[in-house]
C-alpha cells in the first residue's frame, strides 16, 4: 500500500472519528474542502458541512450510546469506500422513526472523494430495508402460534 492510500484513509478515519462519533465539527471542518456534499441515502437532498453538522448532532442526541465503527476501509486513487454499522438506541424521535428500548444497527457503505488532501465529498448508502425489519419486530414482535 503506498503513503497515498494511507493518508486517503487516514482522514477518512479521522472524520468519522470526529464527526460521527465525537461530534467535534470545529476540528473536523479543516479536513473538507470548501464545496465538500454530503449524500445520504435517506435523505432527500445533498447537504453542505452544515446541513451534515445538523443531521449528526440529531442523530447523536436522538441516540445516546450512538457509534460507528469502521469495518472496512478500502483506497483506489481518490476514492475510498468505508463500511461500517451505524448503531444505538433511539431514545428520542428521529427521521419519522419512534424511540424504542432495543439497539438498532445500520449497516452502510459510503464513497468518499478525496482532492487536494482533503475530502470532497461523502455518499452514504444506507440498508434502511434492514432497519425497517429492525424496528418492526420491535414494534410488532412474531408471535409464537400455539396448536
Amino acid at each position: 500500500m503506498d503513503d497515498t492510500s494511507i493518508s486517503h484513509k487516514r482522514l477518512i478515519h479521522n472524520f468519522i472519528e470526529l464527526t460521527w462519533n465525537q461530534g467535534r465539527f470545529h476540528l473536523a471542518k479543516g479536513l473538507l474542502a470548501r464545496d465538500f456534499t454530503y449524500y445520504a441515502s435517506m435523505v432527500n437532498r445533498p447537504m453542505g458541512i452544515e446541513a451534515m453538522e445538523t443531521l449528526i448532532q440529531q442523530i447523536r442526541t436522538a441516540m445516546e450510546d450512538f457509534t460507528i465503527p469502521v469495518e472496512e476501509i478500502v483506497c483506489e486513487g481518490n476514492q475510498v469506500v468505508t463500511q461500517s454499522t451505524f448503531s444505538g438506541t433511539l431514545v428520542r424521535p428521529l427521521l419519522g422513526f419512534e424511540p424504542v428500548d432495543k439497539m438498532i444497527a445500520l449497516q452502510a457503505a459510503t464513497f468518499w472523494k478525496i482532492r487536494h488532501g482533503q475530502i470532497q465529498s461523502g455518499t452514504s448508502l444506507l440498508d434502511t430495508g434492514d432497519l425497517f425489519h429492525q424496528v418492526q419486530k420491535i414494534y410488532a414482535p412474531v408471535r409464537a402460534v400455539s396448536f
